[in-house]
């Protein structure tokens, strides 16, 4: 069957988009473009939504041009057309297609190279031999919850030890209070040393972090670091839990679980309550 282009004047590019819009109109064009096909093929096909329904999808492919019935004998045929599709191709798509190409390729190359990254670190972690450690404290602290929350966060500098900065050029340490933020130590001008990344923030219960622990520290391995506040009765329980898997073995279990009590169940712990003593 020989189909002539339709002259661009004549060609209804918003019954085009109508038709295509709806998923059942599109697998009938799929099906007559493998090959022509009869009105009472598409209806056995289609029988769960009825002649009827059939009959009316096929209509407004008919009047957009997309299928063109042709009567032989007594069946009627329906052929696909892709002259529309084609109309719209050369008018929307064509001239824009090799700068979408460009900008998407650009785009394709950097996620790929950052995925790659990242997936190449967490392979090498693994490819170790790969361990399991595990540090759960719980600290009592004498100040209502929302205080302690506020210093977690907003006080670092003022609590964190400077003796486990891991520079002598470090000035702060900072942890940013978002999804995505940083725990890092500061050295100024851009250069630092980042501890990990916050991963769920539920203020003001709940902050978890991501990290990677270097074979300087004890690794390479995965730490999940999680702080969670539970208010009982006039105090405030601080649960540290800390899961490490990767290189390591019993002696970075006992300097974690060492380092992180120190941290919080002496010098944060000691911090938030002589603040808010009364």
């Amino acid at each position: 069957m020989i189909l002539e282009k339709v002259p661009d004047n004549q060609v209804d590019t918003g019954s085009i988009w109508k038709a295509l819009a709806d998923p059942t109109r599109r697998k009938l064009m799929d099906l007559v473009r493998e090959s022509p096909k009869t009105t009472g093929q598409l209806v056995e096909i289609f029988e769960s939504i009825g002649r009827c329904a059939v009959m009316k999808h096929l209509s407004i492919l008919k009047k957009s041009s997309l299928i063109i019935p042709k009567k032989e004998g007594k069946l009627r045929w329906n052929y696909i057309n892709a002259i529309p599709l084609q109309e719209l191709y050369e008018r929307w798509v064509k001239k824009y297609e090799a700068q979408w190409a460009s900008n998407i390729l650009q785009l394709k190359e950097l996620t790929e190279y950052k995925s790659n990254i990242n997936q190449l670190t967490d392979k090498l972690i693994m490819e170790q031999q790969s361990k399991t450690i595990n540090i759960l404290l719980e600290i009592p602290i004498k100040a209502a919850i929302s205080d302690v929350w506020d210093c977690l966060l907003n006080d670092v500098n003022l609590w964190w030890r400077k003796d486990f900065y891991t520079s002598t050029k470090t000035k702060q340490f900072i942890i940013e209070p978002r999804v995505g933020g940083r725990m890092y130590e500061d050295y100024g001008n851009d250069e630092g040393l980042l501890w990990a990344e916050v991963i769920v923030l539920d203020s003001p219960n709940t902050i978890e972090f991501k990290g990677h622990l270097s074979p300087q520290f004890g690794g390479p391995a995965m730490s999940f670091l999680k702080l969670t506040l539970k208010e009982d009765s006039s105090d405030t329980i601080l649960t540290l839990s800390d899961t490490v898997f990767g290189d390591v073995d019993d002696n970075t279990q006992k300097e974690l679980s060492s380092g992180w009590k120190m941290i919080y169940e002496h010098t944060f712990k000691k911090y938030v309550e002589s603040k808010y003593s009364s």
